[in-house]
């Protein structure tokens, strides 16, 4: 390697390290973070902000650029309103709170994209002693489906033979007075699901069941035989939640501060997709973005643009 080479990598080096100290000395991140996003050690890292690391320095050097243009491009985002408790995001909280204070379970089922997911965390971060999993075609058996809860409940060092961990789940559940949602419930197997309702009778907490379609008809069996009807009658409430309702995107276009009456009937039209209003806000943050661009609030025409490089052209 050439002197010059040298002093341009070095050059290069420093402007890097220069970018990122405040970052670091403001909290905005630690080296351990920062070491895990960009795939390399905290020692790494540290040798490397110090000048002194005896590795390929290039390679490190372009990680870390790469990482603070994708932050730039992060940031330059435009950040969606929080949580718009829609008038669907009310019928989930009311079910939600009615299995917590009664301490019984409640399914929650249908359409995607309706806001069943992120009502659930809105509910957890307003709560005390409220625990969240969820199910996948990975985690559908008993011992997958418990081990999740114990993770969730904070027991690193659970058993992993299910009578023992059903027990030590049993024990810490007990007395909590708390709630457990169980989210894509859907992939459940039966005897998952009857292995939940033991635990909630046993434990006294609440639980609510959260999926699609399919939840509802796992817990009938599409038929209503003694096995299953015993678990179905154990579900207090049933809300069934088929497509977004016009109030829904009313909310969101509020919460966006849309007033433009064209934009919100495309809205409406967008929210009647398959996807609901996931796809809806995922529409309404490219707009907002591309009307940060351009100065300019969001109307009809920049909704279209953004569905059109989402999802492709709406009629």
């Amino acid at each position: 390697m050439n002197n010059v080479v040298a002093i341009e990598q070095q050059a290069t080096q420093q402007q890097v390290i220069q970018m990122l100290k405040p970052l670091l000395e403001e909290g905005c991140i630690t080296q351990s973070q920062l070491a895990k996003e960009i795939g390399n050690s905290g020692a790494v890292i540290s040798q490397y902000l110090k000048g002194n690391y005896g590795g390929d320095v290039d390679a490190v050097t372009e990680k870390l650029s790469h990482w603070l243009n994708m932050r730039k491009t992060r940031n330059s985002q435009i950040v969606a309103p929080g949580f718009v408790e829609t008038q669907t995001a009310k019928q989930i909280l009311n079910a939600l709170n009615y299995a917590h204070a009664a301490e019984l379970i409640s399914v929650v089922f249908g359409a995607s994209g309706v806001g069943k997911s992120t009502t659930c965390r809105q509910y957890i971060n307003s709560n005390n002693n409220c625990w969240m999993i969820t199910a996948s075609p990975a985690v559908s058996g008993i011992g997958e489906c418990l081990y999740e809860i114990a993770l969730e409940l904070g027991m690193d060092d659970a058993p992993k033979r299910k009578g023992s961990l059903s027990r030590a789940i049993k024990r810490r559940l007990t007395g909590t007075g708390g709630l457990l949602i169980v989210d894509e419930a859907d992939h459940l197997d039966y005897p998952s699901l009857e292995a939940l309702r033991i635990l909630q009778e046993q434990t006294g907490i609440g639980m609510v069941l959260v999926g699609n379609n399919r939840v509802y008809s796992q817990l009938t069996g599409g038929r209503r035989n003694e096995d299953f009807a015993r678990l179905f009658s154990r579900v207090s409430k049933k809300v069934g939640i088929h497509k977004a309702k016009q109030n829904d995107v009313n909310a969101i276009a509020n919460a966006w501060q849309i007033s433009d009456q064209p934009a919100r009937n495309l809205l409406q039209k967008i929210a009647e997709r398959p996807g609901a209003l996931r796809n809806l806000n995922q529409v309404l943050r490219l707009a907002a973005t591309m009307a940060n661009g351009v100065g300019k609030a969001i109307d009809e025409a920049l909704i279209k643009q953004a569905f059109r490089e989402l999802e492709g052209d709406v009629q």
